[in-house]
C-alpha cells in the first residue's frame, strides 16, 4: 500500500484556466471508460463561454471530426502539409464524446446554482490515488446571499469496468426553502476537439417503477456504434414528492424536490453503467438496465465498491509503485503519472491500446502514436505484461490497414499507421505528410515487441502474432529502401522523431531502428524454424515468404547508410543537416507557429539522434553517447513533452545529474505544475508520453536498468538528494525487487518460478535466481 501522505493530489485554484487544466488532472477512468473532471455546476456555461463540453469517452469508440478544418490560416510554409491532397480530404476518425451520465443540476428556489454566477469560497479538489477517488467541495453564495455547500465524489470501478459511482451532496447553510435536483444523462455534447456533433440519441426512458433508474441509447453519428448508458439515483432521504422524468431530444433527467433547512444535507448516490455494441462481453450492452443491480444495497453501493476499489489499488500499487525516499515532490508526481497510466490500461479487451493523451482528452483525436509503443508500453511490459500484450495485439490488428497503406505507397509488407485510430487505421489523410514519411513507426513497434519478448519470454505471442508483425514491417523497409550506386541503401523522404525536418534522407534514427527491425525478423524466422517448425511452416505459407527474402532483408540492413564520423564520434541527424544554418539565439522565444521556423536550421523540435542512443544505450559506446549529447542537446527546442524523459536518461548516463533531475521533474510533473514547461495545454489532456517517460527516467535512467538479449545490466545513478529508489520489475514471469541507495544495490527475486537471469551489476557479473537475493556495495 502506498503511503497516503504522498498519494493525494490537492488543488485549490478555481479560475477558468485552472479549471480547464484540472478537468484533465482529475479525470476518472478504468481503461474502458473515462469521465473528465469538470465541475457539474459549470455545465450551464461550459458551451457558452469556453466552448467546452463534459467529456465521456469509451476506449476505442470513434466517430469522426473535421481535422482539416482545424488547420489555421498562416503565412508560414508548413512542410508537414501536402496541399495536393486538400481537395479530397474529409472527416477523420476521432474518439467520440458520448452523453454524460454524471449530469446533475441544482436549483435553489427557481435559480440554477451555476459555478460562475456566484461567489466561491472554501474551494478544494482532491484525488486520492490510493483508491482512485476524486472529489471537490466549495461554498457557493448567490446574488441573494444564499449560501450552499456543494460536495461531490466519484470513481470508476476497477473490477467491473462498465461501472462508475458518484456521491453528490447539497447542503443549504443559511436558508430554508425548496431545492430541486435534476440527475440523469445529458447528450447535448459535442467534440471538444472540433465542435462536431458526434452522437444521435436513439431513445431514453425510465426502467424502474420508482423512476430512479434511467436508460439512454445513442449511436455515433457517422460510424453508427450503439452505446447504452444507464443510471440509478438513490437519495439518503426521501424527496418531497415522486420524481418527475424530463425527457428531451438530447437529455433524460429525473427531477427531485426537497424541503431544505439550514445544515440539512441532501445526498445523492448515483450508479452508472456504460456499454457499447463493440464490447467483447455483450451481456452488459444487451441489458444495461439490469446491470445496474441493486444500487441501494451491498455489494454494489458506493461505499462497498469504493472499499473494493481500495483493495484493487492496494494490490496494483505493490507491482506498479516506484518508491523515492528523500523527495516527496518527485514521489507524488511520479505516482500521479503511474496512477493515470494504469487508469488508461486496456484490461478489458484482447487487442486495445493507450492513446497518447491516455483517456483524459480528445486531443490528437484519441489516437495512438509511436509514443505509446516506446514510452507508455514499457511501463506495462515490466509491471503488468498482460497489458503490454494487449497493446501489441492492437498493433498486430493494424497489419490489415498497414498493408493497404504500404500498397498505396508502392511498397510491400505493411506500413503501420502513424496516427493509429480504430482497429489500426490511419486517422489522417495523405494531406498530412507524416502519414507516409514517418516510417520509423514500424521499427518503433518492432522495438517494443522485442523488448516485450526479452522481458517475458512469451513465445506463444510471437508464434501467434509477433512474428507476423516483424516480417511485414521488415518487408516494408526492404521495399522502401533505395539502392545507391555504391551498393549502399537509403531511405529518402522521411521524417525522424525530430519531426521538424519532414523530407530528409537517411535519418539516423530511422536507419538504426530499421536495421534492428530487419535483423529481428531474420532472427525470428530462424528461431521458429529451429524450435517451432510447425509455426514456422504456417507463417511461411500464410505470408508467402520467399526463400530469398531474409537474405534481401540482411543486405538492406547491412547496407543502410549510417552517417557516422569516427573522428568526431558524431552522427549526422540526416544527410545535409550539417549544411543547414545555425539556429538563431532567439529561435525558441520568437517562434509563433508550430514547425514554422525549425526546418531551415540546425534545430530540432525534440530529440532524434539522442533518442536513438537512449533506446540503443547498450549498443552505443558511452563516449559516443557523450559526444552526441553535447552536440545535440542545445539544438533541441524540446517542444514535445516526450523530450524531457529522453533528456533525463541521457543526462544520467553521462553523469550530468542536475540536468537529469531537472528533466525528470519536467516530465513527471508538467501537468501538475504548469510553470515547469510553460506549455499550458493540460486542458487538452494529460501528457501520457511524458508520464511513461518519467517512469523510464526513474527506472532506466536513475535505476540504470537495461535488459538486452536476456541479460540484465544495472548501473544506477541517483540524484544527490535521494536517499533511496525502489521498484519491482517482472522479468521472465518472476518478480525482482530493486532497492538502490547511494552506497548499495539490493535485488530480491520472488519465488513464483525457477528463473535464472544473467546480470552485470555495477561492473560485476553475476546470476540472479528465483528465491534468492543479491547485494552489492557501491565503490563510488
Amino acid at each position: 500500500m502506498v503511503a497516503r501522505r504522498v498519494c493525494a493530489i490537492v488543488k485549490k485554484e478555481h479560475d477558468a484556466e485552472s479549471r480547464r487544466a484540472h478537468a484533465s488532472v482529475f479525470t476518472i477512468a478504468n481503461g474502458y471508460m473515462a469521465f473528465k473532471g469538470d465541475l457539474a455546476e459549470e455545465r450551464g456555461l461550459l458551451e457558452e463561454r469556453n466552448g467546452r463540453h463534459a467529456a465521456t469517452l469509451i476506449n476505442g469508440v470513434f466517430d469522426t471530426a473535421d481535422m482539416i478544418g482545424q488547420i489555421p490560416v498562416s503565412k508560414h510554409e508548413r512542410r508537414y502539409l501536402d496541399e495536393d491532397y486538400f481537395d479530397g480530404a474529409g472527416p477523420s476518425p476521432s474518439v467520440a464524446n458520448l452523453p454524460n451520465p454524471l449530469a446533475v443540476r441544482v436549483f435553489v428556489g427557481d435559480d440554477e446554482l451555476v459555478f460562475e454566477r456566484g461567489r466561491i469560497t472554501r474551494f478544494s479538489r482532491t484525488y486520492e490515488l490510493d483508491r482512485g477517488l476524486y472529489g471537490y467541495a466549495y461554498t457557493h453564495t448567490d446574488c441573494r446571499g444564499r449560501k450552499t455547500r456543494i460536495a461531490m465524489q466519484r470513481f470508476c470501478d476497477m473490477a467491473n469496468v462498465h461501472r462508475a459511482f458518484m456521491r453528490y451532496s447539497v447542503t443549504p447553510l443559511n436558508y430554508s426553502g425548496t431545492v430541486r435536483i435534476m440527475s440523469g444523462i445529458d447528450a447535448a455534447v459535442r467534440s471538444n476537439l472540433t465542435g462536431d456533433r458526434q452522437i444521435d440519441v436513439v431513445g431514453g426512458w425510465p426502467v424502474s417503477r420508482d423512476k430512479a433508474s434511467l436508460l439512454m441509447e445513442a449511436r455515433t453519428a457517422h460510424t453508427g456504434i450503439h452505446v447504452k448508458l444507464a443510471v440509478r439515483n438513490v437519495f439518503a432521504r426521501k424527496p418531497f414528492a415522486s420524481p418527475l422524468v424530463l425527457s428531451s431530444a438530447d437529455s433524460l433527467f429525473a427531477l427531485y424536490e426537497f424541503r431544505a433547512r439550514p445544515n440539512n444535507e441532501i445526498r445523492l448516490d448515483k450508479t452508472v453503467i456504460v456499454a457499447c455494441e463493440r464490447d467483447t462481453d455483450l451481456a452488459v450492452y444487451r441489458d444495461a438496465a439490469a446491470s445496474l443491480g441493486h444500487a441501494q444495497s451491498d455489494p454494489v453501493g458506493f461505499d462497498a465498491v469504493l472499499d473494493a476499489n481500495a483493495g484493487w489499488w492496494r494490490d496494483t500499487w505493490k507491482r506498479l509503485d516506484v518508491t523515492i525516499h528523500g523527495d516527496k515532490k518527485a514521489q507524488l508526481a511520479l505516482r500521479f503519472c503511474l496512477f493515470h497510466l494504469m487508469c488508461a490500461a486496456p484490461r478489458h479487451a484482447d487487442a486495445a491500446s493507450v492513446p497518447c493523451k491516455l483517456l483524459t482528452g480528445e486531443h490528437y483525436q484519441g489516437t495512438t502514436f509511436y509514443d505509446t509503443d516506446l514510452y507508455i508500453e514499457p511501463v506495462f511490459t515490466f509491471t503488468f505484461p498482460d497489458v503490454a500484450r494487449r497493446m501489441l495485439a492492437y498493433r498486430h490488428a493494424g497489419l490489415g490497414p498497414g498493408r493497404a497503406i504500404a500498397t498505396d505507397l508502392g511498397c510491400k509488407g505493411a506500413k503501420l499507421a502513424w496516427q493509429s485510430g480504430p482497429d489500426g487505421i490511419e486517422a489522417l489523410g495523405k494531406w498530412y505528410v507524416f502519414t507516409h514519411t514517418n516510417i520509423h513507426i514500424n521499427s518503433d513497434v518492432a522495438y517494443s515487441l522485442m523488448q516485450y519478448l526479452d522481458a517475458t519470454g512469451d513465445w506463444r505471442f510471437m508464434r501467434e502474432r509477433g512474428a507476423e508483425l516483424l516480417v511485414e514491417t521488415a518487408r516494408f523497409y526492404a521495399s522502401r529502401a533505395r539502392r545507391n550506386t555504391d551498393g549502399s541503401y537509403s531511405f529518402l523522404d522521411v521524417a525522424g522523431p525530430d519531426e521538424g525536418h519532414c523530407h530528409s534522407t537517411d535519418n539516423v534514427y530511422t536507419n538504426l531502428l530499421a536495421q534492428k527491425n530487419l535483423r529481428a525478423a531474420i532472427r525470428m524466422l530462424g528461431a521458429l524454424r529451429r524450435d517451432h517448425r510447425e509455426d514456422y511452416t504456417r507463417l511461411v505459407n500464410a505470408l508467402a515468404i520467399g526463400q530469398r527474402e531474409p537474405a534481401e532483408w540482411r543486405r538492406v540492413a547491412n547496407g543502410l547508410r549510417i552517417l557516422y564520423d569516427p573522428e568526431t564520434k558524431l552522427y549526422e541527424q540526416y544527410d545535409g543537416f550539417y549544411e543547414l544554418e545555425p539556429a538563431p539565439a532567439d529561435l525558441l522565444e520568437g517562434r509563433t507557429q508550430w514547425f514554422a521556423t525549425v526546418a531551415p536550421y540546425q534545430a530540432l523540435n525534440q530529440p532524434d539522434v539522442v533518442m536513438a542512443h537512449v533506446l540503443l544505450r547498450d549498443e552505443i559506446p558511452d563516449d559516443v553517447k557523450r559526444a552526441n549529447w553535447a552536440y545535440y542537446r542545445h539544438k533541441s527546442m524540446n517542444f514535445s513533452s516526450m523530450s524531457f524523459g529522453i533528456n533525463s536518461i541521457m543526462a544520467a548516463i553521462v553523469g550530468e545529474m542536475d540536468e537529469a533531475y531537472r528533466s525528470f521533474m519536467r516530465s513527471a510533473a508538467m501537468d501538475l505544475d504548469p510553470t515547469l514547461t510553460g506549455r499550458g495545454d493540460t486542458g487538452d489532456g494529460l501528457h501520457g508520453t511524458a508520464m511513461g517517460a518519467a517512469w523510464m527516467a526513474a527506472v532506466f535512467g536513475f535505476g540504470g536498468i537495461t535488459l538486452s538479449n536476456g541479460r540484465l545490466l544495472v548501473e544506477p545513478r541517483l540524484p544527490k538528494h535521494w536517499k533511496s529508489l525502489a521498484f519491482t520489475l517482472q522479468i521472465q514471469g518472476e518478480s525482482f525487487r530493486f532497492t538502490i541507495t547511494p552506497k548499495r544495490v539490493l535485488i530480491k527475486a520472488g519465488k513464483r518460478r525457477s528463473v535464472t537471469l544473467p546480470a552485470r551489476i555495477m561492473g560485476r557479473n553475476t546470476v540472479l535466481r528465483s528465491g534468492c537475493a543479491f547485494s552489492l556495495e557501491s565503490a563510488r
